[in-house]
């Protein structure tokens, strides 16, 4: 019988985001963790949007306040200490820092083939557009997994929009194999109160796409594309090639493409 559960086991998350990107004008996410790979597979139908607007948790492996207290303290402690944390800022651009820090570290472990580079260039053009938007909560731990579709009302739809809400993050294995427990949502009222919660947490959190492009523009990816005043700095992968070529050029040079594949 027809249902609306996606655990990745006999119905996998990514085309059931894909479906709904292809008939929306605009998305709102709000995952606790956010990786490239988990972009990758919905990456084609991100540029026809509006708006992506992506609301991430602090991805760096540092534990939170409310981490570190539960399960040591008792409950009221625990929540007295997230209070204090969501009343203060002082924290915020310390876990901006590390989180930027954190996704630095994910570009320079990615696999530097063609299509890593053409994910990593295309999604820094669509924050310089503004068809990405990022910023990452600050406020206290972000659990959620969250992915708000507005469809397009030149599609034919009973309904303003859908979600999925559950236990995937923007991971490959989030929205692939592993086996998670999401359901879709439905309806005009539970369309605007995920959207209202979302807007709420996004009006708390701290701007991020300056900074997530900055790391795409610096990282390995970015190192051979010329900029209006010139090539990019040398990145250590540029060396690391020229330091190898020139260790096994006298046995390349002059020998067909053939037999060097």
């Amino acid at each position: 019988m027809p249902h609306d559960i996606i655990d990745n086991r006999t119905r996998e998350l990514a085309p059931e985001i894909n479906d709904f990107l292809a008939d929306s004008v605009r998305a709102h996410f709000a995952v606790g963790y956010f990786f490239l790979s988990g972009f990758e597979a919905i990456a084609a139908y991100i540029p026809h949007l509006d708006q992506l607007r992506l609301l991430i948790g602090n991805v760096t492996n540092r534990q939170t306040v409310a981490q570190l207290v539960e399960g040591y303290h008792h409950l009221e402690t625990t929540r007295r200490t997230v209070h204090r944390q969501r009343m203060s800022g002082a924290q915020a651009p310390i876990i901006r820092a590390e989180t930027a820090d954190s996704i630095q570290t994910t570009l320079e472990l990615m696999d530097q083939t063609d299509d890593a580079q053409t994910l990593v260039l295309s999604l820094a053009d669509l924050i310089a557009q503004g068809k990405v938007q990022v910023r990452v909560y600050t406020r206290g731990r972000l659990h959620t997994k969250a992915y708000i579709f507005d469809f397009d009302p030149a599609c034919i739809h009973a309904q303003t929009g859908a979600a999925v809400v559950g236990s995937s993050n923007l991971s490959l294995g989030g929205v692939t194999h592993n086996t998670e427990l999401n359901v879709r949502i439905f309806g005009d009222s539970n369309h605007a109160e995920l959207t209202r919660w979302f807007n709420e947490l996004w009006d708390e959190a701290e701007d991020f796409h300056a900074d997530l492009m900055r790391e795409l523009r610096r990282s390995w990816a970015s190192s051979q594309v010329l900029t209006p005043v010139g090539p990019r700095p040398v990145s250590p992968h540029d060396v690391y090639l020229k330091t190898l070529y020139t260790l096994v050029k006298d046995r390349l040079e002059g020998r067909r493409d053939t037999e060097l594949l």
